[in-house]
């Protein structure tokens, strides 16, 4: 009888094991589809012969940390104010509710567990806190599916996400 049951508990922490590193997969497979989305609104951004607003440079791509937040950093510029700005922003994953997109495409999360933190070229650091996530991903028009695709990365990472709108 003992030999089964130390069976059963190897046979269970194989299977616990297994979908812990299913989880991980697909959380590397969100990472990698926002990366490679945000790759290409950098590289698009200025092929628009009448473009003339805010430009993004990578500082860190998104990335899973070790609390589970979602994560990234960009470099900024704007004709709407001087020299740079460097933004950071996190959410945790689980706090995610919806995906949507007006103008560009934001993640939907509970109330102010969104840290933005901004810093200027001369240092100067805001901190800000809200529900908004905003991935920068604008330049690409009629890409709902987009949109679908990042809800079922979700689903398959382990959070359930809704989609409510989605206007270019």
């Amino acid at each position: 009888m003992r030999p089964t049951l130390f069976i059963k508990k190897i046979l269970i922490s194989i299977l616990v094991f297994g979908c812990w590193n299913l989880y991980l997969a697909q959380e590397k497979a969100l990472i990698k589809l926002l990366n490679r989305e945000l790759k290409k609104e950098v590289k698009n951004q200025l092929k628009s012969p009448n473009f003339n607003g805010d430009t993004i440079s990578i500082v860190q791509e998104f990335n899973i940390d070790n609390k589970n937040n979602l994560t990234f950093q960009i470099k900024k510029t704007s004709p709407y104010f001087k020299g740079y700005q460097i933004i950071k922003q996190e959410v945790p994953l689980a706090k995610i509710r919806n995906i949507g997109k007006d103008i560009q495409i934001i993640l939907e999360a509970e109330p102010n567990t969104v840290i933005t933190t901004t810093v200027d070229q001369t240092q100067q650091q805001q901190t800000i806190t809200g529900s908004l996530f905003f991935l920068y991903l604008s330049h690409e028009k009629e890409n709902e599916d987009l949109g679908h695709t990042l809800q079922k990365t979700f689903k398959k990472a382990g959070y359930i996400i809704g989609k409510e709108y989605w206007y270019d």
